[in-house]
């Protein structure tokens, strides 16, 4: 499965694309160049979906220029093979949403001056001095929620100590970070992220993170770094062990994301049939929908969920006679629009997606209701950064709770990029509290 990505350019009188066209056995191409193809052209080719739109909002108008985009590689550039149905709506004078195929090249090359994400936006820390950051927009508590959402910190604390490292240069790239929640954190008052260097080397380095919030330490975490570009006897790769578990098997272990449902929708449904069940009586309330829609309106992801997450009885037999520890969960998740600064914020993007939804799948791998547990939060949380992936490319999540026991689950996952690259690996000890009635 490849990932596309909307592109929205405005132009006046032509667009900057080359005619010239080659075919390969796998795919056609276009070409990138200084040329412009005039859109009378342009509108017959069968290479170009083209929709008006005004979507899009993270890429400013007209940054999408010639220049820019011959600074591609030719080769490795290509247009979605999707026909346009109504070339009435091609014009001289509008803006188009153009889908293009990148599974070959990254499109942060095209310099496209993005504006902010709401990824970006909502975790981006302040530097107040050398070794300390606030947090610089409002955070939410999630429905139902006690306190902020554990990824919004473990997310932080990996930005804390990549700003700390001056990883703005693309220095230094996180490989692990090990967190422990100590309290409740609220919105208000400010954050504060101090950083202590522990281990500073010319290939990896281990920072110490600690959150305070009204003067006490409510959440603390270890970051680990290693070069982008190792040096010495270390930069010797060759013979060195190289590999990792398979990726689910899409259309086999997995649904594509568009055979999914979104969060809002599956709990719309979910919902609906399970109001008048014990102990989701709340769902009955006059502004349930509403606060649950808003609360996913607020993130800056989005999930695409089986159905059968929330819905137990549309749970297969043969995953049913399978132990709880031998059963997993899959998922999709991206962040909502591309990222304006991706070397940093893909690490954050993985770091904030590895605790949502995590523990509440405990629920479903072990035949229960979702949101029915007396009391579930995370005690500590665990990521192993494996390899960098585009988080604005849907990539999916494989749960799996292994042990269960003293009101503690200890849950494990993968997420896997859709080409099959192993993004993260997570472990998590939390305390889950169940009803013994239901």
């Amino acid at each position: 499965m490849s990932c596309s990505k909307h592109l929205l350019l405005t132009h006046k009188r032509s667009l900057p694309f080359s005619s010239s066209l080659r075919t390969t056995t796998t795919r056609t191409t276009i070409s990138l160049t200084k040329h412009l193809l005039p859109p009378s052209r342009l509108k017959t080719s069968p290479l170009l979906r083209m929709l008006s739109t005004s979507s899009m909002n993270n890429i400013n108008n007209n940054e999408l220029t010639t220049t820019n985009l011959s600074k591609l590689n030719t080769n490795s550039s290509y247009i979605s093979e999707e026909y346009l149905n109504d070339s009435s709506s091609v014009s001289s004078n509008t803006s188009y949403e153009i889908s293009i195929n990148d599974d070959d090249y990254n499109l942060n090359s095209l310099n496209l001056n993005l504006k902010e994400s709401s990824l970006e936006s909502l975790l981006d820390l302040k530097q107040i001095s050398n070794d300390t950051f606030i947090n610089k927009s409002e955070l939410f508590i999630p429905y139902r929620g006690r306190g902020l959402f554990g990824g919004t910190m473990a997310a932080q604390s990996v930005l804390a100590a990549l700003y700390y490292s001056n990883t703005l240069e693309k220095s230094w790239k996180p490989i692990s970070i090990h967190c422990h929640f100590l309290d409740a954190v609220q919105p208000n008052p400010t954050l504060y992220y101090k950083v202590i260097n522990l281990k500073d080397g010319k290939n990896y380095c281990t920072h110490e993170v600690q959150l305070y919030q009204n003067d006490k330490l409510v959440f603390k975490s270890t970051v680990s770094l290693q070069a982008y570009q190792l040096n010495g006897s270390a930069s010797n790769l060759e013979g060195q062990l190289n590999h990792h578990r398979n990726a689910p098997i899409i259309g086999k272990d997995i649904k594509k994301p568009s055979e999914m449902l979104s969060q809002e929708d599956l709990f719309k449904i979910w919902a609906e049939k399970s109001k008048n069940k014990k102990h989701l009586e709340y769902l009955n309330g006059k502004h349930c929908h509403r606060d649950v829609t808003a609360s996913y309106n607020r993130e800056p992801c989005i999930w695409k969920l089986p159905q059968d997450l929330f819905d137990d009885e549309l749970i297969t037999d043969e995953e049913r006679n399978l132990a709880p520890s031998a059963r997993t969960l899959r998922y999709w998740v991206k962040t909502k629009e591309l990222l304006k600064t991706p070397s940093i914020f893909n690490w954050v993007a993985i770091a904030y997606i590895s605790d949502y939804f995590y523990l509440s799948t405990n629920m479903r791998l072990n035949m229960r209701q979702m949101f029915t547990t007396k009391f579930s939060v995370s005690l500590d949380h665990t990521i192993y950064f494996n390899e960098e992936i585009d988080t604005s490319c849907f990539f999916n999540y494989n749960v799996k709770n292994i042990k269960a026991g003293e009101n503690r689950s200890i849950m494990i996952g993968e997420m896997f990029s859709a080409e099959g690259k192993l993004a993260a690996t997570t472990v998590q000890e939390g305390l889950s509290v169940i009803y013994t009635d239901c």
